[in-house]
């Protein structure tokens, strides 16, 4: 142990990478943790099933959600665990096949808006002075 507290610090130039995009959370699958249409996650494309995690998936109604994906021990072989934050929705056992084939992205980081305002452009009659 290194006796750092804080761990290696991921540089900046990490986040500038062209396989990153950010997203806003479309949905209200991961409420209370991520809020739909107010909180960001930030993505890597990927076309199967990375490890446990929150994925971003093409859902049957043409839209997109995020959703937990976790590896169903003691269960069926080849087969998925989902699962979302908010109670209001279940737990769903998948093929990994199918998985692979709704699979858009793995969740790398998520942003919380703590203020929308802030995110607003300036007015434009405000000069801002160096």
């Amino acid at each position: 142990m290194s006796g750092d507290l804080f761990g290696q610090a991921v540089p900046a130039t990490a986040l500038l990478s062209p396989q990153l995009r950010l997203e806003m959370v479309p949905s209200d699958t991961m409420e209370p943790t991520l809020r739909s249409r107010w909180d960001h996650v930030l993505v890597r494309p990927c076309t199967s099933y990375e490890g446990e995690g929150i994925y971003l998936m093409s859902d049957p109604f043409g839209g997109v959600k995020l959703t937990r994906a976790s590896s169903t021990l003691g269960g069926r072989k080849g087969h998925l665990l989902l699962y979302s934050d908010n109670k209001h929705y279940g737990e769903h056992v998948v093929e990994r096949d199918w998985f692979d084939e709704s699979v858009l992205a793995i969740v790398v980081a998520d942003v919380k808006v703590r203020d929308a305002r802030l995110l607003m452009p300036a007015p434009a009659s405000r000069e801002v002075r160096p």
